[in-house]
């Protein structure tokens, strides 16, 4: 083996780990029932311990031997002083099939111990293999797969397993690192747990900084499915965050007349223009209103462009003209459009039903009196967008 690859390994054996884990907590009967990650053993629940090992590298048949001599060893002295709990070595060996293996007689255990089998007590040894098991498991590639099922099935989805499952193993490594030795105690994790972590993104945000797990493509149809259609009669908030990235041909101009023209007829009088919050530099905000008298927008910014911002202006209907034997009804403005800073000093802003939010994630729980459903993710461009309010 080269010298570099002992790290790769040693990392790719602890994610296993993960993933194991991942699949012991959704194995649970009992929702509430408490994973224990790196306190007994790599993982324990109640009274069941278990040792995973990952060896990737091809060893030969006495090779492999072994490393299953070796961990099997060190759970036969850690049972000498626990002999309530029950264990269970989850190993993958490169070239093995995947097998459960127990020893039904002490003669077989003490063949397979050799020269160490003397070391131990029979009675030792009779409870031990009792309550021993040896499972030889699948690869890296298939137990990732049995997950992503795994997930699948619980939640009722195809491509959010692959977000899902990053987001839960992030949550994992979280509990590990966040609990030092002294607390490894709460170095756990239920099933309950992870339903109340994926609940709560289904309803309130998609993280995208996960989108190389589906790629660009796969990605973007991913949040298109979850974005949640729009409905001209609602009050709709729209959050532009100051890492919105603009193109020559793809501007913020551009998505917010593209809204305009699909979602605002003054014609139905039930339509409500979109409030626009941007969290640009004055300068590019500047420049983004006027491009938008460009492409003959009409927008109320409550007078913001004059330094003169009243909320009273801000906040009112627009006036659409009733009397006229034009096609199209014309309206004295089809767009709310103001800065973050100056949003967030509003005493009365109108009251949201849905907020979309993109950009730098804004503090959104705190902006009105009450919940309001969004949808939001924290890096996307802006070629995104157009796509997702096409």
């Amino acid at each position: 083996m080269k010298k570099e690859d002992g790290g790769y390994y040693a990392v790719k054996g602890f994610v296993y780990q993960f993933d194991y884990t991942i699949l012991e907590i959704f194995n649970q009967l009992d929702n509430n029932t408490i994973v224990k990650i790196e306190q007994e053993q790599d993982l324990s629940y109640e009274n069941y311990i278990v040792q995973v090992k990952y060896y990737e590298t091809k060893y030969n048949t006495s090779q492999q031997k072994q490393k299953v001599k070796d961990a099997t060893i060190k759970l036969l002295i850690d049972f000498r002083a626990n002999q309530n709990n029950e264990y269970c070595l989850y190993i993958h060996l490169n070239g093995k099939n995947r097998e459960v293996k127990k020893y039904s007689t002490i003669a077989d255990f003490d063949k397979f111990l050799g020269k160490n089998a003397n070391m131990y007590a029979d009675i030792l040894k009779e409870k031990f293999i009792e309550k021993y098991t040896i499972v030889y498991a699948s690869n890296f590639k298939e137990q990732f797969f049995n997950i992503i099922k795994k997930i699948q099935q619980e939640f009722k989805c195809k491509e959010e397993a692959y977000i899902y499952h990053a987001l839960i193993r992030n949550h994992l490594l979280n509990i590990l690192t966040n609990n030092t030795t002294a607390d490894s105690g709460n170095r756990g994790c239920c099933k309950q747990d992870i339903l109340n972590l994926i609940g709560e993104l289904k309803s309130r945000i998609v993280y995208s900084a996960y989108k190389e797990v589906l790629g660009e493509l796969r990605y973007l149809k991913f949040i298109k499915s979850q974005f949640p259609k729009v409905d001209f009669t609602y009050y709709n908030y729209l959050f532009i965050g100051d890492n919105i990235k603009e193109t020559s041909s793809h501007t913020i101009s551009h998505l917010i007349k593209q809204i305009v023209d699909k979602y605002f007829l003054p014609k139905n009088g039930k339509a409500k223009p979109f409030n626009v919050i941007i969290a640009k530099k004055d300068d590019e905000l500047l420049r983004i209103k006027r491009e938008l008298i460009k492409l003959n927008v009409k927008f109320n910014d409550g007078y913001e462009s004059y330094n003169e911002f009243t909320e009273t202006n801000y906040n009112e209907a627009p006036f659409v003209e009733t009397k006229t034997s034009r096609r199209e009804k014309r309206c004295s403005f089809s767009v709310r459009l103001i800065s973050y800073n100056t949003f967030c000093k509003m005493e009365n802003p109108i009251l949201a039903d849905r907020i979309y939010s993109f950009g730098n994630c804004f503090t959104l729980d705190n902006l009105f009196d009450r919940k309001v459903p969004y949808f939001a993710i924290d890096k996307i461009s802006i070629n995104q967008m157009l796509e997702l309010f096409k």
